[in-house]
């Protein structure tokens, strides 16, 4: 072989070995930046900086209270079903129901039976909607606006914590998290009527309950929004 091409392959063996040598160096010492890099534990940020919780601040309002019937529909626009007596009393010839609660009404209570179905012990309601919103002989599920509740709180279910028949939820006081008993009334798939232990403006953690304990120093990561809360609470 000629010297020329024997050196060079040499040269190309030690360039490969230089490379290999360069990289396994680079990695050790990038091994041994990171393992000298401070650690930050989730407890020391929380000991430091708080939990971090996302909250609300509740307000009182009136909130409308929805009665829901269950229809069956008939030919074209109409729908009929079977209320108890209590219902019945709540219901009036013309009055609006609608598909969902707060949402545009759909069609309007056209007749009621004021004697009682003697196979049912219930009475008739029947329902006219302004156009077909199912096939004949499907159920539908209506709400009537049946009432209203005055000055009343509402929450999110999500907040409520229930235990042996007890309700509570997390307020955040002086930037602590206070783990407070409330009494409720209504309570459906859209929220829980609180009726006393909360107050119009008291802070409620909305997420981050479940790393919480009495008394610990909170972040409040964001704000949720209440404005939706008091959409209906039925029955």
């Amino acid at each position: 072989m000629p010297l020329g091409s024997r050196n060079l392959r040499k040269a190309g063996y030690l360039l490969i070995i230089l490379s290999v040598t360069f990289a396994v160096f680079s990695t050790i010492k990038s091994v041994e930046n990171k393992r000298a890099s401070r650690i930050i534990s989730f407890v020391a940020e929380w000991e430091e900086y708080g939990k971090p919780v996302t909250a609300r601040k509740v307000k009182s309002s009136d909130v409308p209270v929805y009665t829901k019937i269950t229809l069956v529909a008939g030919q074209g626009s109409v729908g009929a079903g079977f209320v108890t007596g209590d219902i019945k009393d709540k219901l009036k010839k013309g009055q609006e129901v609608y598909l969902r609660e707060g949402a545009a009404a759909c069609g309007k209570v056209s007749d009621m039976d004021r004697d009682m179905d003697t196979h049912t012990g219930m009475y008739k309601v029947s329902v006219e909607f302004g156009s077909p919103v199912a096939s004949p002989g499907a159920m539908i599920p209506v709400f009537v606006l049946s009432g209203e509740l005055k000055d009343t709180i509402v929450v999110p279910n999500s907040v409520v914590d229930i235990s042996g028949g007890n309700y509570s939820l997390w307020k955040i006081e002086e930037g602590r998290a206070k783990k407070s008993r409330i009494e409720i009334g209504r309570r459906d798939g859209y929220g829980t009527a609180v009726e006393a232990g909360l107050s119009s403006g008291d802070l409620v953690v909305s997420t981050g309950q479940s790393i919480l304990k009495e008394g610990d120093k909170v972040a409040i990561t964001g704000f949720e929004d209440p404005s939706g809360d008091n959409a209906g609470t039925g029955k």
